[in-house]
């Protein structure tokens, strides 16, 4: 398995922790639980390890959209900074 997504808790925000490697392979996954509404979920990322381009391209999405995004390792947040300026 590369990564673990969990939906830590429905209630508002929904918290969704990602765990391993998110790759484009997972990024469909990561989309269908986070649901409709990207600005009511808080996505924990301490336990996330890396990313390739697809996945920093959709945390960035998700970000833009107003997913708040928790405890993201300085290595994946640098990533997705870069991308954004």
């Amino acid at each position: 398995m590369t990564v673990r997504i969990t939906i830590v808790s429905d209630a508002a925000p929904r918290r969704i922790s990602v765990e391993g490697r998110l790759t484009g392979a997972e990024v469909g996954e990561l989309d269908q639980a986070v649901g409709s509404d990207s600005s009511a979920v808080c996505l924990e990322l301490q336990n996330l390890r890396s990313a390739d381009t697809a996945g920093l391209a959709a945390l960035r999405r998700l970000h833009a959209e107003g997913a708040r995004l928790h405890a993201v390792p300085p290595h994946i947040a640098w990533r997705i900074e870069a991308e954004e300026e």
